[in-house]
C-alpha cells in the first residue's frame, strides 16, 4: 500500500485518515488486504508528518501470524512513496502488489485475480473496468482534438501486481511523474496485462466518493446482492466480573457492530412479565439468539455478551452463525482470582433491576469447561485496546488461508 502526501479531504486530514464508517479509510483498506490468501508482508507507506496517526489506524486492523505489517515514511511524490515501500519489503518476497489506500473497499477477489495473473507469467498486471462514458481529448485552448474509441479504453484500479524485479527495474529507470506503477513498466516498453476490476474498488478522492463509500459500508451488500465480507459473530463467555461487557462495548464501537447483551434482554423480559423478582430463565438467551440472527442477516457484525456457561448455549451460538453465514469466533475471558474478586465485590449494576452476583454465587454457579474455545484472554491488568487487538488478530488469523505461499508480499 502506498500513500503519498498530495491528496487530502478537508483542510488538514490526509485522505487515508478520513473516517469511513467508524474507522479510518486506511483501516478498511488494510482489512481488505489482510483478507488476501497467501500474504506474508504488508508495508504501509505514510506521510512523514502523520506517522503516529497512521500507525494507530493500522493497529485497528491487526494482522495474523505469519503476516508482518510495518509502517514506513513515504516521500513527496507517489513514486517516492512506492519506492520507500519497496525498499522496506523483505528480500524473500517475489510478488509485490501496490495498492492505493483510497480504494479501501476493493474486494478480495480482485487481489486474487491480480496475483493469479502474475503467477501465470505476466510480470505486470493491473485490474481495470471498461469505460462507459464517451471520452474527448482536448487541447490547451479547450478544443476537442479527437474522440478515442471507448471500446479500447479502461479505467485502471489497484492493486497492481508485479514480479519484484520488474517493479524494481521500472523504479530505477523512472523518468518524470506517472500516476501509477503500471505506467512505469510501460515506459520500459514492457507489456502490462489487464484483469477484471470491480466497481467497489472506487477511489475516494472527494466528498461525493466518500458519501458513496459510506453508503457501501452502511449497506454491506455487494452489487450482486452477496455480502461484501461475511459478518462476524463474536461469542464471548466467562464468569461474571471477568470483563465481558467492557470488551464487548469496546469491540462493538470499533467495528460499528451490534451488541447483544443477555443481561439487558433478561431484565427487560422480567420487567415486562408478571413476576419481575424471579430469576432469569432460558428466555433471555433465546431472545438474544434471535436478535443476533436478525443483525447478522443484515450483514452487521454482532458481539454476543453473556456468561455462556453451558455446552448447549455455546452450540446455540454456533447454530446462529451457521444459519446466517457468519464467521464465528469464540472467546473466553478469565481473570486472576484476587482481581476477579475485587471486581465482583466492588461492581454495581448498570441495568435497572439487575442483581449482580456475590462472589460466593460466582464460584458456585454452574460453568462448564470450554475446551473448544477459539481464544482465551486473561483480562488481569490488560489494557482494553490490547484485548480488542487480540480479538481482531484472532479474526484475521482465522480468515487467512493458503498462508504457505512464501514468495508473496504487498
Amino acid at each position: 500500500m502506498a500513500a503519498g502526501r498530495g491528496t487530502r479531504l478537508g483542510a488538514d486530514l490526509p485522505k487515508a485518515l478520513v473516517p469511513l464508517g467508524a474507522v479510518p479509510i486506511v483501516t478498511h483498506a488494510l482489512r481488505g488486504v489482510l483478507s488476501c490468501p497467501g500474504l506474508t508482508d504488508v508495508v504501509v507507506v505514510a506521510p512523514p508528518d502523520r506517522m503516529p496517526e497512521l500507525t494507530e489506524a493500522v493497529r485497528l486492523a491487526p494482522p495474523a501470524a505469519p503476516v508482518e505489517v510495518q509502517v514506513v515514511a513515504g516521500g513527496a511524490e507517489r513514486t517516492d512513496s512506492v519506492a520507500a515501500g519497496l525498499a522496506a519489503m523483505p528480500g524473500g518476497v517475489g510478488i509485490v502488489l501496490v495498492h492505493d489506500a483510497a480504494r479501501a473497499l476493493t474486494p478480495a477477489n480482485v487481489f486474487e485475480r491480480v496475483v493469479a495473473a502474475v503467477r501465470h507469467g505476466h510480470p505486470a498486471v493491473t485490474p481495470a473496468l471498461p469505460v462507459t462514458d464517451t471520452i474527448k481529448i482536448v487541447d490547451a485552448r479547450g478544443h476537442v482534438v479527437s474522440t478515442p474509441d471507448r471500446a479500447a479504453l479502461r479505467a485502471v484500479q489497484t492493486p497492481q501486481g508485479f514480479l519484484r524485479e520488474t517493479l524494481e527495474l521500472a523504479h530505477r529507470a523512472a523518468r518524470g511523474a506517472v500516476t501509477d506503477d503500471a505506467g512505469l513498466v510501460e515506459t520500459l516498453g514492457r507489456a502490462v496485462f489487464v484483469v477484471e476490476g470491480d466497481p467497489r474498488a472506487l477511489k475516494v478522492t472527494g466528498p461525493q466518493d466518500l458519501a458513496i463509500a459510506d453508503g457501501w459500508v452502511a449497506d454491506v451488500t455487494r452489487h450482486d446482492g452477496q455480502p461484501l465480507v461475511p459478518p462476524v459473530l463474536l461469542v464471548l463467555g466467562g464468569r461474571p466480573g471477568t470483563g465481558k461487557t467492557t470488551l464487548a462495548r469496546a469491540w462493538a464501537a470499533a467495528r460499528g457492530a451490534a451488541h447483544a447483551r443477555v443481561d439487558t434482554i433478561e431484565q427487560a423480559l422480567l420487567r415486562a412479565g408478571d413476576a419481575p423478582d424471579r430469576s432469569p430463565g432460558p428466555e433471555g438467551y433465546a431472545a438474544a439468539y434471535a436478535v443476533a440472527a436478525d443483525q447478522l442477516t443484515l450483514g452487521l457484525d454482532v458481539v454476543a455478551d453473556s456468561v455462556n456457561p453451558l455446552a448447549v448455549t455455546r452450540q446455540a451460538w454456533q447454530d446462529v452463525a451457521r444459519r446466517t453465514g457468519a464467521r464465528v469466533l469464540q472467546v473466553e475471558l478469565t481473570c486472576a482470582e484476587a482481581e476477579h474478586r475485587r471486581r465482583v465485590d466492588t461492581r454495581t449494576a448498570d441495568i435497572p433491576g439487575h442483581l449482580v452476583p456475590r462472589w460466593e454465587e460466582v464460584l458456585t454457579s454452574g460453568y462448564e469447561p470450554w475446551p473448544e474455545v477459539d481464544l482465551s484472554l486473561d483480562t488481569t491488568g490488560q489494557p482494553l485496546v490490547e484485548l480488542v487487538a487480540a480479538v481482531e488478530a484472532a479474526l484475521v488469523k482465522a480468515a487467512v488461508v493458503d498462508a504457505a505461499a512464501p514468495s508473496r508480499g504487498i
